[in-house]
């Protein structure tokens, strides 16, 4: 029997009982005889009804459905009926993001009373309190099979905690195991992922998540085999088996594509439920408020325009490499990272911002989606409207707050950096009034919600807002899905209007066009729903992302950088993008629910339509972009450059040099380098110098693979702790040349002499400079 026969035997064998006499079918039953005080809805009935009869198969699942459907309550519902009807109190435990651990808490106390939960979050101290009040209940306990030694049901920790405290966490035996936002799974090699196969006692698990699929079928087999290992086997075993649908985008044959994308829906169904709201909606299960999705394309500023040609000149010889392949493709990739915070802001750059640093008109004026944003929070805050504003970067955040701040809105901020306490006190904050405007609660209440997507998008129940805003967008679409559905979730009573802000003819717009590949991709594999516009070619994004990104290069005029015509928009054109862009919200403009539209604000001075649904610019890149193209471009780009008049921006150096300073600048500087690399060579120095980090164009290919996590023990001897992982010591020095004495000076120092001599040798050779990293590798000792 190969791969494919065995996992279509086990699908048939789980259907087969399902569907016979296991006495446990999905039909309809009371909450109240699991201990649930919620009114559930008919699609969370069913979704109990499957955990539990997956449970009795002895069969680990995926719960699936879109974001805003009630997953937790579901889950919390099934542990319930686990101690109401099994006589098993636990423990059972779950892991979740740290910004989603009051949510659970809250649902458990309101909805599960009889499930006794315990928050293992938060300080050291606190943890360790906590350790110790479980071992004396434990000592304190009768022994007994029918009660539980332990004082909780259910253990709520985060993903962190479980890999920094697993020796004590992995001690324990889970009767069941809950994985929240399992999408933190999808790197079969990461720390997290072996960790709980092959440390934790949790034989039953369930993985909850509302993206099953990102970006390709390595991930989906990661949760498959996370949940049974033994049926899905090897990922070459997987892999080798759906060889077409994994690299659909090459010249396979069509129809066996899609044979094997029926074969991979057929094997899920047993292993996953997923259903979206949508579908829901359509066969009368669930009412939620309509959603409008609107792209709202902003133009560069001149600044912007100096800013973003500076970029691209000063990559220019890798831009010409690149059409003789000769180039490094990873080089290009900073390019990008750059060519967004130039889209944003060009605040982002260091010494761009003029002296005073005070708050002012020149913040707003210097970026066309800040312009853009200020006519949109006007008018929503006049019409009693909330908000969740997304970015990307923190740095922009901070730009985006002083702007809130000049304009004396009132706000909350979540990001990565706010700790636990704080981040549960703004959700609160922000959550606690929901009332609309003129009431007195709603006054008290914080207009805005600002979130970096990466730290807030998932798992947060903020229904108080009914406007999403993307300042900027992921490069995975379905962390943007995910963001949304913070707000257009199961509780929203207000129509949902989200707007997607996008710089014209940049790099942006390359990042909305690749996400519809994405889309597709989990469309295809679980049958999520995508719009007829964007199940139509995407052109040229399969030939890969590089490519893609010249698309956008492409569609940049460097001509206009110096044009005296100018495409920003006057007072009176921005009050009018703001007034339809939030009359798109009304019922009366809309034909049907989850319409998509864009908004050009270009578009009425070249006769075009100010409103479009359906087919936007993002569809008229040309997938047939040939070389000759490409070289066209870059040709008109370096003449462009070249002008007297073109002012070349030295990003970082607060300062504007024209072009043939710039040139001999540079040539200087490389002529220093060469000179200093060659001494060295003579001396026989070598730099441990690590050079500048290359930043993945893909925000997804930031994964646990590279995940940096806090252990308990002797830093100097890691070999210790993680005896199967490569470690890195990482202590911070001064520039002095002197290495000093105690602490961890000392520890270095007896770990190995190369460390000092290491430092010592760098001052020397004048290497040490403020913010560099030197790696040194241990000799005289191995880990």
């Amino acid at each position: 029997m190969n791969y494919e026969q065995r996992l279509a035997a086990a699908t048939m064998i789980i259907e087969s009982k399902s569907h016979g006499e296991s006495g446990y079918a999905t039909s309809p039953f009371d909450a109240t005889e699991i201990g649930v005080t919620a009114t559930l809805k008919p699609h969370q009935l069913e979704g109990i009804s499957w955990l539990i009869q997956r449970y009795h198969l002895g069969v680990n699942v995926i719960l699936g459905d879109e974001m805003g459907l009630g997953k937790t309550l579901q889950a919390i519902s099934f542990l319930s009926y686990l101690k109401v009807h099994q006589k098993s109190p636990g423990p059972y435990l779950v892991l979740c993001p740290l910004s989603v651990t009051d949510g659970w808490v809250s649902e458990i106390d309101k909805f599960t009373p009889k499930l006794k939960v315990l928050r293992y979050v938060g300080e050291k101290e606190h943890q360790r309190s906590l350790r110790k009040t479980i071992h004396e209940h434990v000592k304190e306990s009768p022994s007994s099979s029918n009660v539980s030694l332990l004082p909780f049901d259910v253990l709520l920790t985060t993903y962190d905690i479980a890999l920094v405290d697993q020796e004590f966490l992995s001690q324990i035996p889970w009767h069941y195991a809950i994985v929240d936002e399992a999408q933190r799974l999808k790197n079969p090699k990461s720390v997290l992922y072996n960790v709980l196969i092959d440390q934790f006692l949790m034989p039953r698990r369930l993985l909850m998540t509302g993206t099953p699929i990102q970006n390709n079928l390595t991930e989906l087999w990661a949760l498959m085999h996370f949940c049974m290992p033994l049926v899905f086997g090897t990922l070459d075993q997987f892999l080798s088996t759906f060889r077409e649908a994994a690299d659909a985008s090459s010249d396979h044959d069509a129809t066996k594509v899609k044979r094997q994308f029926k074969t991979l829906k057929s094997i899920l169904k047993s292993f996953m439920l997923r259903r979206t709201k949508s579908r829901l909606i359509e066969c009368g299960n669930l009412v939620l408020p309509s959603l409008t999705e609107i792209t709202v394309m902003a133009p560069l500023v001149s600044l912007q325009k100096k800013v973003y040609t500076s970029i691209l000149r000063k990559e220019l010889p890798k831009l010409l490499a690149l059409s003789s392949s000769a180039s490094n493709h990873q080089s290009l990739q900073n390019m990008v990272i750059q060519l967004r915070k130039a889209c944003s802001h060009p605040y982002l750059f260091p010494g761009i911002e003029p002296e005073p640093y005070e708050e002012g008109e020149h913040l707003v004026k210097a970026s066309g989606k800040l312009i853009i944003l200020d006519q949109l929070l006007e008018k929503l805050h006049d019409s009693g409207h909330r908000v969740l504003l997304f970015a990307q970067m923190t740095h922009t955040l901070d730009i985006l707050q002083d702007f809130l701040e000049l304009r004396k809105y009132s706000y909350e901020r979540l990001d990565g950096s706010v700790r636990a306490e704080e981040r549960f006190a703004a959700i609160r904050s922000f959550s606690g009034q929901s009332g609309r405007s003129g009431s007195e609660s709603d006054q008290n209440s914080s207009f805005v919600f600002m979130i970096s997507t990466r730290a807030g998008g998932v798992g947060l129940n903020l229904v108080a807002a009914d406007t999403v805003i993307f300042y900027e967008q992921d490069w995975n679409p379905q962390v943007d899905k995910q963001a949304l559905q913070r707000a257009h979730r199961i509780g929203q009573m207000n129509h949902v209007l989200s707007i997607n802000l996008v710089t014209r003819h940049s790099v942006e717009e390359v990042i909305m066009q690749r996400a519809k590949r994405k889309l597709q991709l989990s469309h295809d594999v679980v049958g999520d729903d995508v719009m007829e516009e964007d199940r139509k070619e995407t052109g040229g994004i399969e030939t890969g992302d590089l490519r893609s990104i010249i698309f956008g290069l492409h569609r940049f005029d460097p001509s206009e950088v110096n044009s005296e015509k100018s495409n920003e928009l006057n007072a009176s054109e921005l009050k009018a993008l703001a007034q339809k862009v939030i009359a798109l919200r009304c019922d009366q403009i809309l034909d049907k629910d989850d319409r998509k539209f864009e908004v050009n604000p270009i578009g009425q001075e070249k006769g075009l339509d100010f409103v479009s649904g359906g087919e936007s610019a993002l569809a008229s890149y040309d997938p047939g972009l040939d070389e000759a193209s490409y070289l066209s471009w870059v040709e008109k780009f370096k003449e462009t450059s070249q002008s007297n008049e073109n002012l070349v921006m030295d990003l970082g150096n607060r300062r504007n040099l024209p072009d043939n300073k710039y040139l001999n600048l540079e040539a200087a500087k490389k002529k220093a380098e060469e000179k200093k690399l060659s001494k060295w060579e003579a001396l026989g120095y070598h730099s441990l110098s690590v050079g500048d980090p290359i930043y993945p164009v893909d925000g997804d290919a930031l994964s646990d693979s590279g995940f940096v996590h806090f252990v308990v023990g002797d830093c100097t001897h890691p070999d210790k702790l993680c005896s199967s992982e490569p470690s890195v010591i990482f202590s911070c020095v001064d520039e002095s040349g002197n290495w000093g004495h105690g602490g961890m000076f000392d520890a270095l120092a007896k770990l190995s002499s190369s460390i000092p001599a290491a430092y010592q040798q760098a001052s020397e050779f004048r290497d040490l400079h403020l913010g560099d990293v030197h790696l040194v590798k241990i000799i005289e000792q191995s880990f």
